[in-house]
């Protein structure tokens, strides 16, 4: 069960609630409820702010921040995950509208004002309000960030393999416009909390990544539009298309674009994905042993088998994916043999891999 501290509530409901998900990164929390609680918005009541902590390692630290009028805490027992994290959020707040923001934001003064102001004419609108805003993002440097994408197929999914990194996921910024787009990224994100009642909230079978993307697939299905107004702009100081991928986030951004083919592509093109990822691990998990990295190798191998498990209809969901990926990471660096070979730690490997497959299948076919 969730722990909660709250201050006294408001007599009227906010306009806005402001969620923060942290995990482990309570020096950027502290550092952007600084300025945050020093905006008018969240003095007057018209704004709130909810922290959801999802059970780091550390505690919440003793701030003044997390004590201010007008800011809930809410610590979760372990990570579920973002989508869990924005769910605890969602279900704390009160009124019409959520802004998610990554604690590793940077906001302006007066961006909370410039937001309730987009929100007065959202309302307003003869047609209606739509579900999800994405606002923009740039670099440390000013430059603009990647932040709205395309829904993912199998012909991107093929095309994304030949450029740079930071290209694959998001249309590149000199090509966005303001208006109606597929999906924009969770790090600046409005959502309707209408829509979010509608939808259910985040689906929680993501761990993370890929989630946003689900939502705004979602929301579309049902009617609701999702949009790009880059007149509100945060700095974001560390998206992971800038960051190197450790094996274990290997398999967890693996997992996440297998799962969303798997419920919001046609069959043929999960199929297809899944295949071409089983041959992309056999390769790469090669690749990886001829360069004695048994982190990568052990990773791909798990890839593998999880592409191969979820193609079957059986498969993780939620934490099974980071207990996965967590295992990736439990051999001693020694070791440079992948689960279930060469003696009782591989096999020990392979035998909680299989579990957790096994386990995973009366889940999966609830989609």
């Amino acid at each position: 069960m969730d722990a909660s501290r709250t201050q006294s509530p408001h007599r009227l409901p906010p306009r806005l609630t402001v969620v923060i998900v942290n995990y482990n990164g309570w020096s950027d929390v502290l550092a952007l409820l600084g300025k945050l609680v020093e905006e008018p918005e969240i003095r007057s009541g018209v704004c709130r702010i909810v922290v959801v902590d999802n059970g780091s390692s550390e505690p919440a630290p003793n701030s003044r921040a997390l004590r201010q009028p007008g800011v809930d805490l809410v610590l979760r027992p372990d990570n579920g995950g973002f989508a869990v994290g924005v769910n605890a959020g969602w279900r704390k707040s009160r009124g019409d509208w959520l802004l998610l923001l990554n604690p590793d934001v940077d906001v302006e003064p007066g961006t909370l004002g410039r937001i309730i102001a987009r929100i007065g004419v959202l309302e307003s609108r003869p047609d209606g309000s739509p579900g999800v805003v994405g606002f923009g993002l740039r670099n440390l440097d000013g430059t603009p960030q990647g932040s709205i994408g395309r829904f993912p197929s199998f012909a991107r999914f093929v095309g994304e393999q030949f450029r740079p990194r930071r290209r694959r996921k998001y249309v590149a910024p000199r090509r966005v416009r303001p208006g109606p787009v597929d999906w924009a990224t969770g790090a600046c994100m409005l959502l309707n909390a209408r829509m979010m009642a509608e939808v259910g909230g985040m689906d929680e079978d993501f761990f993370l990544y890929h989630e946003e993307v689900a939502l705004c697939r979602v929301a579309r299905d049902r009617g609701w539009a999702v949009e790009y107004d880059p007149g509100v702009q945060v700095v974001h100081r560390h998206p992971l298309q800038d960051r190197p991928i450790s094996p274990k986030m290997r398999v967890v951004i693996r997992h996440g674009k297998l799962l969303y083919f798997l419920k919001h592509a046609p069959r043929r093109q999960f199929l297809a994905l899944a295949r071409v990822i089983e041959a992309e691990a056999a390769l790469k998990g090669a690749w990886a042993a001829l360069l004695r990295r048994p982190a990568e190798r052990r990773a791909w191998r798990t890839i593998g088998r999880m592409a191969a498990a979820m193609r079957r209809d059986r498969g993780p969901r939620g934490r099974e994916a980071l207990a996965l990926a967590e295992d990736v990471e439990s051999e001693p660096p020694s070791s440079p043999l992948p689960p279930g070979e060469g003696g009782p730690k591989g096999r020990a490997r392979g035998a909680r891999f299989r579990k957790r497959m096994s386990e995973s299948k009366a889940a999966s076919k609830l989609l």
